[in-house]
């Protein structure tokens, strides 16, 4: 059986940090959202020498413009440094304050102790993904 979808034809990594050091905030920056309908943030261990507390913004462009908290620090988390499996938060986007166009996360970590993690801002379910127009006079929208 042949597969007729990639992964990375509905999956864009948006953002990739690798995270080194003890209590010093990093972040991922901030990048655009809104050219999907989901996504989700990996976070995979390398190692462990402490906590890491991961808090989740949102903004009305990459430049961090209105910059927040989103979902109301219902994204935030610590991962102890007693988990060694990768964590996973997923969002949709009409969790994003939409009204006031906002359309970017930057994930914002700080590790406590000296660990190593990667952080890694995945878009899923593109919105308008090419489409094949051979049999079609127009696609209007």
């Amino acid at each position: 059986m042949a597969y007729t979808e990639r992964f990375t034809e509905v999956h864009e990594l948006l953002a990739n940090l690798v995270v080194t050091s003890s209590g010093a905030e990093q972040n991922t920056g901030y990048v655009e959202v809104g050219r999907f309908h989901r996504g989700f943030i990996q976070i995979i261990p390398v190692t462990l020498g402490g906590a890491l507390n991961v808090d989740v913004e949102e903004a009305t462009d990459t430049t961090g413009a209105g910059a927040q908290t989103f979902d109301s620090g219902g994204k935030d988390t610590t991962i102890p440094q007693t988990d060694t499996n990768p964590t996973i938060i997923e969002w949709r986007n009409e969790e994003l304050t939409v009204d006031s166009a906002y359309d970017a996360l930057n994930v914002e970590v700080t590790p406590g102790g000296a660990s190593t993690f990667v952080v890694q801002v995945w878009g899923t379910v593109p919105r308008k993904a090419p489409v094949a127009t051979t049999n079609l006079e127009a696609v209007v929208d």
